[in-house]
C-alpha cells in the first residue's frame, strides 16, 4: 500500500467537517500571500528528487526550522 493510499484511507474515516476543512486547506487559492498546500507538496517532492539526484544539498531539520523562523 502506498503512502497516498494510506492517507486516503485515513481521510475516509474523518468526520465530514474535518474533511471539508482539509479540502479547503489543500485547494486554498484565494489568499495571495499563502501558497496552497497542494503547491507546497509539489515543491517538496521536486526538492526530494533533486536531493536524490545529487543536484541539491540536503538540509537538517534545524536548518529548515531556522529558515521558517526567519521567514515569519
Amino acid at each position: 500500500m502506498t503512502t497516498a493510499q494510506i492517507l486516503f484511507e485515513q481521510y475516509k474515516v474523518l468526520p465530514s467537517r474535518v474533511k471539508r476543512e482539509l479540502k479547503e486547506m489543500i485547494i486554498q487559492e484565494e489568499a495571495e500571500d499563502i501558497v496552497p498546500l497542494k503547491d507546497q507538496i509539489k515543491e517538496g517532492l521536486k526538492e526530494i528528487k533533486l536531493i536524490k539526484q545529487g543536484k541539491l544539498k540536503a538540509r537538517t531539520l534545524d536548518q529548515v526550522l531556522t529558515e521558517l523562523e526567519d521567514e515569519a
